[in-house]
């Protein structure tokens, strides 16, 4: 194989590797917009059921701070 062949072998994989890359870019800035998008669709819908049920939302706010705060006292009153 002459040295004219590897390099034009390797501008070649050179340009395909640039094609890629740039088809890999495009595809992840897509997925970060559609991740972004439904992120943000799936937290307003949460705001929203919250100011539908307030009473609940209270609720569970303060059942999982009990069960934290108690976890917590389990695990620092072993260590005493």
């Amino acid at each position: 194989m002459t040295d004219t062949m590897k390099t034009a072998e390797t501008k070649e994989l050179r340009e395909k590797y640039e094609g890629l890359k740039k088809d890999v870019a495009e595809i992840a800035k897509l997925l970060k917009e559609e991740t972004t998008s439904r992120v943000s669709k799936l937290s307003q819908d949460g705001v929203d059921w919250a100011k539908e049920h307030p009473g609940i939302s209270i609720g569970i706010v303060a059942g999982l701070a009990a069960g934290v705060g108690f976890l917590l006292g389990l695990l620092v009153g072993k260590r005493s």
